[in-house]
């Protein structure tokens, strides 16, 4: 009998599993697979883990992975991958904004032989009107210029086969942008559609201005993309040559005394620091995720393993 592994990363997420555990059950236990839960807990500081074991009597198969630290969604996915059994992996967050229903169509489309199935939001139900222009901004930016086809509005809520997910965790390089990473993989890919759901309790552990939304917006740009760094070339080569312009037009000004030699100088000196600051900052963030890669850490450490159930 084939099997379907559901992986959870979550942190601090004790009032929402409860609810969370008995719809995703609800959904699994009509669908012909056998199944398994890894709950990957990104070193929460409440009940949460207590409250999975008090929960696990609804559920035919449970593993919780405990993480050494606070290492982040992406790392807290690839943990549950390497740990999970199925022929068919799912990565979900625990907030129910991603709704457990969904799961039917993506299993209809894996069984029909889509071996990745992305799932692409419609609309952002509750969410305030700055954070889903936002996402849809970022979401553009990232697909337009990346060297390959990366689903708009699309997140890691997804199913990869078992062939993916081993491919997938091959893949060694450090900040792991799954938004991109698993369609970069490639083979028979397919979308579903849903309507992203407000969080069932509690507030967003992503916020717009928190760093992490940043971080992944960067990675999506730096992990898929050279198009920055050869952007602001130009821009400085063409800095370089209006500055050029103005300088020999100023220069004729000032033996004239029609203008300041003040403008000219402070005008010249921010140009060229703002055009250097910007290359600098995104050269900056490619040296580092070669640094990151080239090092050897490794990604995340997984502290231990309980097998509830």
């Amino acid at each position: 009998m084939a099997k379907i592994s559901i992986v959870f990363s979550f942190r601090n997420e004790e009032e929402v599993l409860p609810i969370l555990i008995e719809k995703i059950t609800n959904v699994l236990n009509q669908e012909p697979e056998d199944y398994e839960l890894i709950f990957v807990n990104d070193d929460s500081l409440d009940n949460s883990v207590e409250v999975i074991r008090k929960h696990s009597h609804l559920a035919k198969n449970i593993k919780i992975l405990n993480m050494s630290r606070r290492f982040g969604v992406e790392e807290c996915f690839l943990a549950g991958i390497e740990h999970a059994s199925g022929d068919a992996i799912i990565l979900m967050y625990t907030d129910l904004q991603d709704p457990p229903e969904v799961i039917r169509e993506m299993l209809r489309e894996w069984r029909n032989g889509a071996e990745i199935v992305h799932t692409v939001r419609r609309k952002r139900v509750g969410e305030k009107m700055i954070k889903v222009v936002a996402a849809f901004l970022a979401y553009r930016l990232i697909s337009k210029i990346a060297d390959i086809s990366i689903p708009k509005d699309s997140g890691e809520f997804k199913l990869i086969s078992k062939r993916v997910a081993t491919h997938l965790l091959n893949l060694s390089e450090n900040d792991p942008y799954l938004r991109g990473l698993i369609p970069w993989i490639g083979f028979k890919q397919a979308s579903v559609t849903y309507d992203l759901q407000p969080r069932a309790v509690g507030k967003s552990k992503v916020p717009l201005y928190g760093k992490k939304a940043w971080s992944v917006f960067l990675s999506g740009i730096t992990s898929f993309s050279f198009l920055p760094i050869s952007f602001f070339l130009v821009l400085g080569i063409f800095g370089t040559g209006i500055c050029s312009i103005s300088f020999i037009i100023e220069l004729i000004l000032l033996a004239f005394n029609k203008i300041s030699s003040n403008i000219f100088i402070f005008t010249a000196i921010f140009l060229f620091l703002s055009i250097m600051m910007v290359q600098i900052g995104f050269l900056g963030n490619y040296i580092a995720k070669i640094y990151k890669d080239v090092r050897g850490r490794p990604r995340y450490i997984v502290k231990d393993i309980i097998n509830v159930k």
